[in-house]
């Protein structure tokens, strides 16, 4: 099953005010890392997506800068200099966190014990429908 059949068959939540390809290119810059091919095809197509108790953060036309995926991931990046070059996509619980590399693979970066950072071996869609999965 891809995401596009998952989000078309299940009750998945999106965002309705969505960002140009220019808006995406700002984000690029303002957080100073390239987005992959699913990263960028997310952004444009979904903003974000939720469902049951899993969201992922996104970027929206109504709160740009201010959308949780700019924020979180300047935070990460502050905090946490392993995670510079990743964007953020989800807050798994306990310090834990799901990011994105610019070849669309999600890493999840563990803030204990100096923010390590473990592959997951999937690709932006696989992951997201993986977490979806789960919370059926």
């Amino acid at each position: 099953m891809s995401i596009k059949d998952f989000i078309n068959n299940h009750e998945v939540d999106f965002s309705k005010n969505k960002v140009t390809i220019n808006d995406l290119c700002e984000y690029e810059n303002k957080l100073g890392i390239s987005f992959g091919e699913q990263l960028k095809e997310y952004i444009l197509e979904y903003g974000y997506l939720g469902y049951s108790n899993v969201e992922m953060y996104g970027i929206n036309s109504s709160l740009k800068l201010e959308s949780d995926m700019v924020k979180q991931t300047l935070y990460l990046h502050k905090y946490y200099p392993n995670s510079i070059g990743y964007i953020a996509l989800e807050n798994i619980g306990e310090g834990d966190y799901a990011v994105v590399d610019c070849n669309d693979f999600v890493w999840e970066l563990i803030t204990e014990n100096g923010a390590k950072l473990n592959n997951s071996g999937l690709k932006l869609y696989d992951y997201i429908l993986s977490r979806f999965k789960i919370a059926m």
